[in-house]
Formats: structure tokens, sequence, C-alpha cells
């Protein structure tokens, strides 16, 4: 037997790591605000460069700022009483453990059916209920809600009033004012001199303790009444359900609609710009070479958020015209295709970028939904519209006989979707929702 040993040169193309490819990947992962941080950093040590950084407001010191900033009142959820000798059977108990506490969507959900009775209005409090943002604030305009829902203004603003009727007092507010005014309301505090005194809120701000009291016409004892009254309310009456959610800050990216076509920008209010100097005398100086290569590479990172964010919201409209139901699957996979950019390109931008929509401000990631097989090879449905299919199904549930999750996965089935009880269970644990057993009303 003759072993043959073969000796030659094989060229291999391969991308090496260097320096600037590892400060050029960097760079893709920030967010406007950090790569403010990020380049005031380099700035400071190269003196060819100058940054205009975006704006970023400083807290005024002054009672409303810091009372808008003031965590929450603890708010304590408790879990649902169970009858004497009613124990659970062993699948309510498998349900029960999959879902955390109820969050602020499921706890609202909850009241809808109470607050707004009419069937027709179900649509119109669905949607404010998905403008509703993690502090309790609603993050849309009534007009834009009801130019979704395709119904008159005073229709949404019917509905609107009958949800700002929900526990806890202030949810569905517009304004710090009308938040502090529903729960005065609740409180039974709401008197003209306290009704004025939330009318002038900017004066609190400013201290001007005595000119408000003048224009509440009031004591400087009843006006020093009023204020420890404000000062135990809950300016973000939500926020105690989500300790957890994403907090709000500027967005990096702006969606709108012009002429029934959809654009996507960067948020120049929040992107930092880097500008060269004159040349140096010296133009071999790696500083100088160095801020040339920084300008270039800014610019880069700028161009490639877009053409993701663009090639995104073209495979997206749907979501953004009609919502999670209007949803279809989507990976970064998918858009590293259309775009001939590498996969890890697009899970490096769209990890922590904020995009501003007409209706609330989501997670640029929140445009990706995996796929969901469906049967005799039909069409995969997103996991997105398949949450939302359940969210209303359970919504519309019986009281009395809620659906348990074999139920679910049962209706889904018959709809041609692949769906184990257990993935049910998974799904409603994300969304929130108690098991079966603890959504019963007795």
């Amino acid at each position: 037997m003759e072993t043959r040993i073969e000796i030659g040169a094989h060229q291999r193309r391969a991308l090496s790591m260097t320096t600037r490819l590892r400060q050029a990947i960097g760079l893709l992962r920030l967010d406007n605000q950090q790569l403010s941080e990020h380049l005031s950093q380099l700035v400071a040590s190269n003196p060819h460069i100058t940054l205009t950084a975006a704006p970023r407001p400083v807290p005024a010191p002054n009672w409303l700022d810091q009372f808008l900033a003031a965590p929450p009142p603890a708010t304590a959820v408790m879990p649902p009483a169970v009858a004497p000798g009613g124990g659970l059977s062993s699948t309510d108990a498998a349900e029960r453990a999959t879902a955390p506490p109820p969050g602020l969507i499921e706890h609202v959900r909850a009241q809808i059916g109470l607050l707004v009775r009419a069937p027709a209005d179900r649509p119109l409090a669905e949607a404010f209920l998905a403008a509703l943002e993690p502090s309790g604030w609603l993050g849309a305009s009534v007009e834009e809600i009801a130019r979704h829902c395709r119904r008159s203004a005073a229709d949404a603003e019917r509905v609107l009033a009958a949800l700002q009727q929900g526990e806890p007092a202030g949810l569905f507010a517009r304004s710090l004012a009308e938040c502090l005014r529903l729960q005065a309301q609740d409180q039974g505090l709401l008197s003209p001199d306290f009704a004025c005194l939330l009318n002038h809120l900017p004066l609190l701000a400013k201290g001007a303790l005595a000119d408000l009291a003048a224009r509440c016409d009031a004591t400087p004892e009843r006006l020093d009444e009023m204020l420890r009254a404000l000062r135990a309310m809950n300016p973000k009456p939500g926020a105690s359900f989500d300790a957890a959610a994403m907090p709000i800050r500027e967005p990096d990216l702006i969606v709108r609609r012009e002429r029934a076509v959809w654009t996507v920008e960067l948020n120049r209010s929040t992107l930092p710009v880097i500008t060269l100097c004159e040349a140096p005398e010296a133009p071999r100086d790696p500083l100088w070479r160095e801020a040339q290569w920084l300008v270039g590479a800014l610019a880069r990172r700028n161009a490639t958020t877009l053409r993701i964010a663009r090639e995104m919201l073209a495979h997206q409209t749907g979501f953004l015209e009609q919502g999670e139901q209007a949803m279809l699957p989507l990976c970064p996979a998918d858009i590293a295709r259309a775009t001939g950019l590498h996969v890890s390109t697009i899970s490096r931008v769209t990890a922590g970028l904020m995009v501003a929509t007409p209706g609330p401000t989501l997670a640029l990631r929140a445009f990706f939904s995996a796929a969901r097989p469906t049967r005799n090879g039909g069409s995969d449905i997103a996991t997105a519209r398949l949450l939302h299919d359940m969210r209303a199904l359970i919504a519309a549930e019986n009281p009395a006989e809620p659906l348990r999750d074999a139920d679910i996965a049962r209706h889904f089935e018959a709809e041609g979707v692949i769906l184990a009880r257990r993935t049910v269970a998974k799904y409603r644990g994300q969304l929130g929702i108690a098991s079966a057993s603890a959504r019963r009303k007795r």
C-alpha cells in the first residue's frame, strides 16, 4: 500500500478582523444616544474632528420633573381566590403555573367587557388598548385611533371616556394634567380650586406658589393641602404592572405616511454629527487619517441602518396600517437576503433601535416575527398575528366557562395552524394572560 503526500499552495479568502473593522462593527450596535456618548470620547482625543451631539434634555430641578421621575407606588397583585374545597385540577394547576402575574394589558382587557358593553365599540376599545403605553398613558391621538377604526372622533372620545373609568384611575390619560384629574375625580377631590391647580401645573413647576394660590383663589393652607394630595397621586399608573418594560426614550428612526407611501428616516434630533476640521499641514498625521475614516464610518453606519429599516418597512406595511393582525413572517435572514448584507449585521443594527410610528413607538425588532407552519402546505403565519388572534379569542370567551389551553389549541388546529397545548401555554404566558381557572368568574 502506497501513501502519497501532496504539498501545494491553496488560495483562500478570509476577512481579517482589523481594529477599524471592529470599530465599524461596534458602531452598528449603538443606538443614537449611545452613539453620541461613544463619539464624544473619540472626539476628545482627536483635534481634527468636532462633534455636534444630539441635544440631551437636562432635567430641571423642579417639583414637576421630580414628580414625573419618581417611581410609582407599589401595587400588589393578589392571586385569584379559590373557593373552599374547590381545589385545582392538574390541568388548571399546570396552566396557572405557566402564566406570570397579569400585566397591564391583561389587567385592562379584563375590564373592557364591563366598561365598553356595545359590541360595535369593541374594535375601538381594542385599538385604544393597543396604544396604551407601559406608563398607562395613551400613546396615540383620538383622531388617529378613530381613523384607524373608520369611526368618528366623537365615537372614539365616548369609548375613551368609558375606558378612563377603569382601575387604577389615571389610565388612558393623554397628559399629566388629565392623568391627575382622573385620579382626583376618583378620590372625590376634584373641587373647582383643585381643577384650577391642575390647569396651572407649569406654575407649580416654576415654584410660583403665591401666583398659583391667587389663580386658584386658595389660602396658603388650602394650597398646601392640595399639594399634599397631589404628591400622593401616581403620574404613571401603569408602570407598577410592567416593572421590566423597556424604558421610554427618544426614537432613533421615524416612520411616516405621506400620500399613501410609507417612508422612514433617521431621527436627526437625536443623531450626532461629526465634522472634519481644516486639513493639517502634515497630511500623514495618523489622527487626521483616523478622523477621515471615522466620518466615513459614521456615514456608512447611518446608510446601513436606513437600508435595513426601509427593507423591513417594505415587508411590513400591513402591520403599520392594520396592526399585528396583518403582520407577515419576517426574520433577519430574510432581510439579509434582500439587502445582500450579512445576517449578523442585520442583528446588530436592529438590536436596540427604536422607531416612532404614527401609533406607538416600537423597537425595530418588533417588525420581526417568527413563522408558524400551517397544514396542507399553506402559507406560514406570523407568530405575532397568532398571538393577536389568541388574545382576541380569549377576550371574547364566556367568563363563566373560559377556554382552556387545549380548547385554544383545537381552535387553531381547525384553522390549519399547527399548535400544541404546551405552545399555547407558552404564548399565553408571553401575553400575560392567566390560566383558565384564574380567569373563571364565579
